[in-house]
């Protein structure tokens, strides 16, 4: 069974509505605004904002916090931020770059990630979404929330301001493709989950369920034009969205905690990939989703 509780039609929708926490520069901490003082003066950084979990107003004890560098052209070198970085740290500024370039440390015991985004590449996405699509993959909207949901912590040429109002309409090219390329990548997913069950092969049975719930996500946010928030708290996002089928959550939780060997695994999820993409307004009785999606994608943000 699918719930609707969608407010008006579709066209009514075409601009996305806040997410769930407030915009309020007051979620601004000291060390925030430490940390934005200490980076934006470097050569190439051009605003900081506040994302993750503290944005969206989910954080708990256990949070960290993540904080979005903007940079256009080069990037400063690592040892010039740690630098820079290092006297508001409690001991030691490391840098990464398995996703792209990172800064990890602590202030005052609380875990800090910066991150570094590429100002030219988000443009690049945002004109790529509204206009062809972004490929539909799952978590393909993730540096546009990213983007969108962030608390800018300083934003002196307003870089981030024009990123926001650029977002404030969701791309219909994007949905468009969402919707309909996902729904066979989750057909194709479905099939190899059941050949590896009956196969004993356990860990791709873990692929391809997780690869499942990511596409239902998808769906679902897409479904509300919300953008993807990336791979954490997915419950408690798609938990905000009007439009979704009956007892989402419910069913997600029992798909990801069941045994492997579960024979409902697959259609238990494939279902509700079909409810999400029969909630669409007028689009008539979409087909089943058929086999020959693209491979999967890892989310990101």
């Amino acid at each position: 069974m699918i719930a609707d509780s969608r407010r008006g039609s579709d066209a009514s929708d075409a601009v996305l509505a806040r997410d769930p926490a407030p915009y309020d520069p007051d979620m601004l901490t000291d060390d925030d605004r430490a940390v934005a003082s200490a980076l934006i003066g470097l050569d190439g950084i051009a605003a900081l904002s506040l994302g993750g979990s503290r944005a969206v107003g989910v954080d708990d004890a256990g949070s960290d916090t993540d904080l979005y560098a903007w940079f256009r052209g080069p990037l400063v070198g690592a040892g010039t931020r740690r630098r820079m970085l290092g006297p508001l740290a409690d001991g030691a500024v490391e840098s990464f770059d398995v996703f792209g370039p990172e800064d990890h440390f602590a202030v005052r015991g609380r875990p800090v990630e910066v991150v570094y985004l590429d100002l030219a590449t988000i443009d690049e996405q945002v004109e790529r979404a509204g206009l062809d699509g972004l490929a539909a993959e799952v978590c393909a909207t993730a540096f546009l929330h990213t983007a969108y949901v962030g608390i800018p912590v300083v934003d002196p040429h307003g870089e981030l301001a024009r990123l926001r109002v650029a977002l404030a309409t969701y791309p219909e090219a994007t949905r468009e493709r969402q919707f309909t390329e996902l729904p066979q990548l989750a057909a194709e997913f479905a099939a190899q989950l059941v050949k590896a069950q009956s196969r004993g092969d356990w860990p791709m049975v873990l692929r391809r369920r997780a690869g499942l719930v990511d596409v239902v996500a998808s769906l679902v946010l897409a479904l509300n034009r919300r953008y993807h928030p990336g791979e954490k708290r997915l419950l408690f996002h798609l938990a905000q969205c009007d439009r979704r089928p009956e007892a989402l959550s419910g069913r997600l939780r029992q798909a990801c905690l069941s045994r492997a060997e579960d024979p409902g695994l697959a259609p238990g999820l494939l279902d509700l990939v079909w409810e999400t993409a029969a909630l669409r307004e007028g689009v008539g009785q979409p087909s089943k989703p058929v086999a020959g999606g693209a491979a999967p994608s890892p989310c990101v943000g």
